[in-house]
């Protein structure tokens, strides 16, 4: 291989002195910026509470809207239609193609859920803390993550202290001390911007804020998957909240060809 000589050794050279300068700019400027003030005790409590009260108006829903999961360069879009409570936490979810034809009805209950996949013609189901559900529902199915990310909205759990790092941040921590979430809320209106979910590897960002009377949700959630890299986006065209429930809304229809694979620790089992 020849030595690079004149241009081509100022080619390879250039980019490196471009990330040089831009690295300098970047460390100097962090250290001549002021800190970022944090929220006082006072305020954490009053943002908390400005955001459980609004969280809390929800008790039931309907909405309708589309879902994209993306991976790489791999995108897909679906129809999705939902129908939950929020305690006890029950919720339905169909997804179909654009075009109509059906993919998966998911039936979560508490910590259970039962998915028939129309593609395989299978019916899993199993605890929602198992995450052996990838392919078809490639996120984890806990109910506060759920509903935060249906809802438009995100839940707060109960919790042992509340810390606020800087303005605009807060998070908060269990009675051993561990994260349980981080909540990113808009400085002037202390609307949520993002909540992060340690323990699940997940981040939803909430975005385009409509009011349905007193109740506040985003039309567009999106959810990040850390350990699989996978973005779900959902746009909510329709939302219903609070409206009566028939009895019986919570049951799914088990084609009786379809194939029953029970999911647990140890394996699936037909």
């Amino acid at each position: 291989m020849r030595p690079l000589r004149g241009v081509g050794r100022l080619l390879v050279s250039l980019p490196c002195l471009f990330m040089l300068i831009l690295t300098q700019g970047c460390i100097s400027t962090a250290l001549i910026r002021p800190p970022s003030p944090s929220y006082s005790a006072d305020e954490i409590h009053a943002i908390l509470n400005q955001l459980t009260t609004q969280a809390n108006l929800v008790t039931t829903l309907f909405c309708t809207g589309k879902l994209t999961s993306r991976k790489g360069d791999a995108e897909q879009e679906v129809n999705i239609s939902v129908v939950g409570q929020r305690d006890p936490f029950q919720m339905k979810i169909e997804i179909t193609h654009p075009w109509g034809s059906p993919i998966a009805n998911l039936l979560l209950d508490e910590d259970r859920f039962t998915l028939v996949f129309f593609p395989e013609k299978k019916i899993f189901a199993g605890s929602v803390r198992e995450r052996m559900l990838k392919r078809s529902f490639p996120v984890p199915l806990e109910p506060s993550a759920v509903w935060a990310f249906v809802r438009g909205y995100p839940l707060i759990p109960g919790y042992k202290s509340a810390v606020s790092p800087r303005k605009g941040v807060i998070s908060l921590f269990d009675d051993r001390d561990a994260s349980i979430q981080r909540l990113d809320v808009s400085l002037s209106t202390h609307r949520p911007e993002a909540s992060c979910f340690p323990a699940l590897g997940i981040t939803q960002y909430y975005d385009a804020f409509e009011k349905d009377g007193a109740v506040e949700f985003a039309q567009r959630v999106v959810l990040k998957e850390t350990a699989q890299k996978r973005v779900l986006t959902l746009r909510i065209k329709h939302a219903l909240f609070n409206p009566p429930l028939p009895s019986g809304v919570f049951q799914i229809k088990k084609p009786k060809q379809f194939r029953t694979v029970e999911l647990s620790r140890e394996g699936p089992t037909r």
